[in-house]
Formats: structure tokens, sequence, C-alpha cells
């Protein structure tokens, strides 16, 4: 650690460390840490530029870990999670590099199983069944084309 920190933010760059090392993290969720911890603007740059030269703070992995997260365990879409991803400051040319390197059989597989696991859960008239199957995988991020291409199974 260098020299150049005080006592105090060593004993915070520990915490910090620590909060980083538990799961990715992004900057934005780094600073906003820092700032409930009420370290200064000039501290909390010097520690996240520390953290960034160390490696525990790497916004291309956390966008992939991101990613493949929120993909096989929450169901997103890509447009939900590039809005999310936007959302946490990470920049939208590492965003769509890790877009772009989903699997597109990969992601059409998952799209299939969820929705079609989703549909038999539905309740109501067609129409009802179809408004609902829409709000959901919109909501979730999903394209209008895959979306609207499952429709027809519903009945």
């Amino acid at each position: 650690m260098p020299t150049s920190f005080t006592e105090d933010d060593k004993i915070i760059i520990e915490k910090i460390q620590s909060y980083c090392l538990y799961q990715e993290r992004c900057v934005k969720e780094v600073k906003n840490k820092l700032f409930s911890l009420k370290v200064s603007s000039k501290s909390a740059n010097d520690i996240i530029e520390y953290l960034i030269d160390n490696d525990y703070l790497n916004e291309e992995r956390y966008t992939m870990m991101f990613i493949q997260g929120k993909l096989r365990i929450k169901k997103w879409g890509r447009i939900k999670l590039k809005y999310e991803l936007r959302l946490k400051g990470i920049d939208i040319k590492i965003i769509n590099i890790h877009i772009n390197q989903i699997n597109e059989e990969e992601y059409i597989k998952y799209f299939n199983e969820f929705s079609t696991n989703k549909i038999k859960f539905l309740k109501g008239s067609t129409d009802q069944k179809k408004r609902s199957f829409i709000n959901y995988f919109t909501y979730r991020g999903w394209e209008n084309d895959l979306i609207y291409q499952k429709l027809k199974d519903i009945r």
C-alpha cells in the first residue's frame, strides 16, 4: 500500500478491499460505499485508483459477471441488461462488447425454456394471457421479436 495514504485511509482501503473481494463491484458502487463511510472526494478518487491499479476493481470483469448472473439467474434479456449496466455507470463500449459476446443459441434457449415455463402458469382468457406474457417479458428486457414469436404458443 502506498505510503501517501493516511492511517484512516489505510483502514478504509482494507474495508473496501474486503467489500470488493466479497463480490464483483463497479466503480459507482465503491464510490457510494466510500461516501457512506464519509470519505472525502479526493481520498475516494485516490482509493478507487489504487483499487483499479491492484485489480480489486475491474469494470470489464464486473460487466461480464453481471451479464452472466442476471441472464442465468434472473432471466433478464439484453435490453434490461444494457439498461441496468448503464445505471451502474458502465461505459457503453464495455457494455456492447460483452452484450455482443452472449452466445445467441444459449440466449434463445434461455428464453424458450423460461417462456415455455411461464406460459404454463398464465391465467385468464387468451387475450389476457398474451397481454400478461408481453408485459412480463418486456419488463425483463427481452426483444419484441422473441416475445411475439412465442405468443403463437399461447392458447
